[in-house]
Formats: C-alpha cells, structure tokens, sequence
C-alpha cells in the first residue's frame, strides 16, 4: 500500500534507506535550497519521480500542517521476522510499547546510540508511519527492526544463535554500571507498568538495573530507559576500542 509521507527530514531517511520503494517527491517550486536539491537529487538516483508543484498542489495532498513543502509518496514499511534472520551485535527487544511517540523516541536513540537492531513483538504500526518516523528524527527507517510473534520465539533464537539474553529486571540484579556487556547480546527492556514476562525473564543471563541517585521507587519509562542503557553499552564500546 501506497502512503503519503510528510515533511524534509522523513522524506530524506526514506530515499537515504533506500529500503522501500519511493514512487513520487513533491516538492514546492519555490523552495530551491541545498536541502530541496539534494532530496531531488537522491530521488532521481532511486528511480523516484519528482515535481516541482505549487504550495497550494502540496497542501491539497497533504493530511497535516507541517509538511513544510516536501512530500513523498512511498510503499509502506516491511519489518521483516527475526527467525528469517541472522543478526548478531547489540539487539534490544522493547516489548510494552503501545504510543508511536514513544517508539519513535526509542528507535531515535537505539539507532543513535548505534544499537544493531530493535526488535518488537508483531504489531501493526502502519496506522502510525509517519507519527513514528518524525518522532525519531528519520531513525526508524534506518535502524534494522525485527519482529518475533511470541516471547518464546525470541528465546528460542537467541538460544540457537548464542545471544545472552539481559533483561532490566531488577530481581537478582546487579547494577548496570557494574556490568560488562558482551560483544553480542540481546537486552529486553519491558514498558514501566507491566515489565517484562516470566518467559523472558527465567531466560535471563544476567539482570542488569540503572541504579537512581536517590530514593525513587518507580521504573523509568522505556525510552528513558533504552537512553540509559544503549549510552552506557555504547561508552563500553569505546573504552575496549582504546
């Protein structure tokens, strides 16, 4: 299914990707800057029509406000199932998320953080394309995103793939500062209110908590704590390169 897209910065991470396939870009006439030209330029390298149209053509095709003059009409995002798969590195599994806000957020910071893959249960989010995709500054169509259809097929996978499995837990935990991380491994991280499941977590290698500077007792929300960890296990990374 064809969907329109809205805005520089989603219409540039979709023809960056070059995931997907990208038909037209509309861009309004009277925009020629270096942005404008660099978008029609990489449309053009992916086959992608592009008219150059009034705001007036623009705003009639648009659904919001805030589209500043660029449009694009692209297919819908496929997000393939992690067992087809073979993915090894930094994998974070986010299960909990229900607000496209907060995933966008999520992939945002996993994919700048430079986490190798996000995976999520299977849900349809093509309701919430474009609310995901500005929410993340354009991260989500980078950042390689899997899907599993059951807990224990994420266990199952990591099991036959080596993958430890982490959880932010905090039953039997020890604090995530204190933690070296592998060079591969998968972290689940469960939304504030329901956590994590028993499956996931009676699979647990090691639970990891991000000890609080003072007496709080409740969990950080899941984009917060995504921060968190990816930053930590990204500073890691730099101290063994050095």
């Amino acid at each position: 299914m064809e969907k329109i897209f809205e805005g520089a910065i989603s219409c540039k991470a979709l023809l960056e990707a070059g995931s997907r396939d990208c038909k037209k870009l509309y861009i309004d006439k009277k925009k020629n800057t270096k942005d404008t030209r660099y978008l029609a330029k990489i449309a053009k390298s992916r086959g992608c029509e592009v008219v150059f149209c009034s705001r007036d053509e623009i705003n009639e095709l648009a659904t919001g406000k805030t589209h500043g003059g660029i449009l694009l009409i692209a297919e819908e995002k496929q997000i393939p199932q992690l067992i087809e798969t073979h993915v090894h590195g930094f994998l974070c599994y986010i299960d909990g998320v229900e607000d496209p806000y907060n995933l966008g957020s999520i992939s945002r910071t996993l994919y700048a953080s430079g986490c190798d893959a996000m995976i999520l249960p299977k849900r349809d989010w093509s309701f919430a394309e474009q609310t995901i995709l500005k929410a993340s500054a354009g991260a989500y169509e980078k950042l390689p995103i899997y899907f599993v259809d059951s807990d224990e097929e994420l266990v199952d996978y990591c099991k036959k793939n080596n993958l430890p499995i982490l959880c932010a837990h905090r039953k039997d935990a020890v604090g995530l500062y204190d933690y070296t991380f592998e060079s591969d491994f998968c972290l689940c991280l469960g939304g504030a209110l329901r956590g994590l499941s028993s499956t996931i977590t009676a699979a647990s290698k090691q639970n990891i908590v991000v000890e609080y500077g003072r007496d709080f007792r409740n969990a950080l929300d899941s984009a917060s704590a995504a921060a968190v960890f990816s930053f930590e296990i990204l500073r890691q990374k730099k101290v063994k390169a050095n």
